[in-house]
């Protein structure tokens, strides 16, 4: 008689178990947390914001005749030119490869070909 009354039961029990996997959903957290994270604190004073804003005066002091651009000092290829390394060199051999040392020349050269493995094999430029 039990054996009757527990085979009786088994499918109800199943559909049972099946309506109450419904009600949980997903698995549960690996994580422990105990305490809510402290937010970070984000620089907000970094490098580009330091920098807004720094050459407005000269389009108003100079009744905008000049581009900020030619009134940085610096190398020839890098003024006012934006780019990472390799392009910075290969900008620098394009405008004065000619007129350097074959010491520097070399360098540069060795530099550029370094460069061109590395961000081909390397990083968000592939």
């Amino acid at each position: 008689m039990g054996f009757l009354l527990t085979a009786a039961l088994r499918p109800l029990q199943t559909l049972t178990q099946t309506l109450r996997r419904d009600f949980c959903v997903g698995t549960r957290s690996l994580i422990r947390m105990h305490s809510i994270p402290k937010p970070r604190e984000i620089e907000r004073w970094n490098e580009k914001r330091v920098q807004f804003g720094t050459y407005d005066n000269i389009g108003i002091l100079g009744r905008f005749m000049e581009h900020p651009r030619v009134l940085i000092s610096g190398a020839r290829w890098v003024r006012g030119w934006r780019g990472n390394e390799l392009e910075r060199s290969l900008r620098k051999k394009r405008m004065v490869g000619d007129r350097m040392f074959l010491n520097d020349f070399h360098s540069l050269n060795k530099r550029i070909r370094f460069l061109y493995k590395r961000f081909n094999r390397y990083g968000k430029h592939r």
